[in-house]
């Protein structure tokens, strides 16, 4: 017969298991392979991160006039102990926005409960969200 102590460890232990495999790090590029995407006053902002290692950026402006697409690279890369996106080229139009870096601009990558996320600010509130398989 099973004792409430050890119904409790074996919940105990489930309930990390499962916040483990929820939160874990991203260690291969083709885990971010997709399409993410911000929506904010400015506009929505489009990335689609490919397998083959281009990515394609689309901007639609709130107003109809302010659209912008363009494609480049993208990798996976180390960055003070964890993984991040490098997007080469990227130029991201969100309010108040970093001025992005000479040749590439890195997004963090954030991964929990199945919800995946790259941010560019994590502070401003600034992420593309992947968006489901369609």
């Amino acid at each position: 017969m099973i004792t409430i102590r050890e119904r409790y460890s074996q919940l105990l232990f489930l309930l990390f298991t499962v916040m483990v495999a929820g939160c874990s790090k991203i260690s291969d590029g083709s885990q971010l392979v997709g399409v993410y995407q911000a929506r904010h006053p400015d506009g929505v902002e489009t990335i689609e991160l490919r397998a083959d290692g281009t990515y394609t950026y689309r901007f639609n402006g709130s107003t109809k006039t302010a659209t912008e697409e363009y494609s480049a690279t993208w990798k996976l890369e180390p960055y003070g102990g964890e993984s991040k996106v490098s997007l080469d080229n990227f130029k991201p139009r969100f309010p108040n926005a970093p001025n992005p870096g000479p040749i590439a601009t890195l997004l963090g990558v954030e991964k929990k409960w199945g919800q995946m996320r790259l941010y560019l600010s994590y502070d401003r509130d600034q992420y593309y969200t992947r968006k489901p398989n369609e």
